[in-house]
């Protein structure tokens, strides 16, 4: 093998190296900002649950908390299947801050009056390259279940970024859920995304 060949080979396994080790460190900058991210979130919702506000600015914090670690336009595109690309701009504008009260509302009405609570981390593993499951126990004292299995979904296209998509209570998935529930819905309309509107509004109405 001439010098040439040995340092063209030798050159090639460097950068194999490098690259390696560059994508195992973007795997951990994202595994630890999807903790992170979980982490910042349980924090945020504890804080609400402690202090004193009427049911509807509850409602409110939640929603904010929503925008602020909720890939929000991700949910809405997965929760209504094939039947979104046949919304109109106006529709989809409409469901997705429509889905977005209905989490604030739905979690808020779930925790009640509950501001005791930990979250016991167990894992967080990639899956592929734009997503980390994160897991544990939701602990909750003094309740008739204390102990919750959670897992989060989290969205992470790169580095920078983290936002959940999608949450599993006890293996049942808040995402396909929802999907079942808005398609059914649709389909009992004869296709109409108007229809599935009306309906969430009618549950925020309640």
């Amino acid at each position: 093998m001439t010098v040439y060949s040995k340092l063209s080979v030798l050159l090639f396994s460097v950068c194999m190296l490098c690259g390696i080790f560059m994508n195992n460190a973007a795997l951990a900058s994202k595994t630890d900002n999807a903790v992170s991210l979980v982490n910042e979130l349980l924090e945020e919702v504890s804080n609400i649950q402690k202090t004193e506000v009427s049911m509807e600015q509850r409602r409110a914090e939640f929603l904010k908390l929503i925008y602020a670690y909720f890939d929000i336009t991700i949910i809405a595109k997965a929760s209504t299947g094939p039947y979104w690309r046949a919304a109109t701009s106006d529709e989809k504008e409409h469901y997705t801050k429509l889905i977005s009260e209905l989490i604030a509302d739905v979690t808020s009405s779930q925790l009640g009056e509950i501001d005791n609570f930990s979250f016991d981390f167990q894992s967080s593993i990639p899956k592929g390259d734009k997503m980390v499951m994160v897991s544990g126990n939701l602990l909750v004292p003094n309740q008739s279940i204390t102990k919750i299995s959670v897992k989060w979904r989290v969205s992470t296209p790169n580095s920078d970024i983290a936002k959940i998509i999608d949450i599993e209570f006890e293996n049942i998935s808040m995402l396909v859920t929802q999907k079942q529930e808005n398609i059914a819905i649709i389909r009992k309309n004869a296709g109409s995304f108007p229809a599935l509107i009306e309906a969430i509004e009618g549950k925020l109405r309640k």
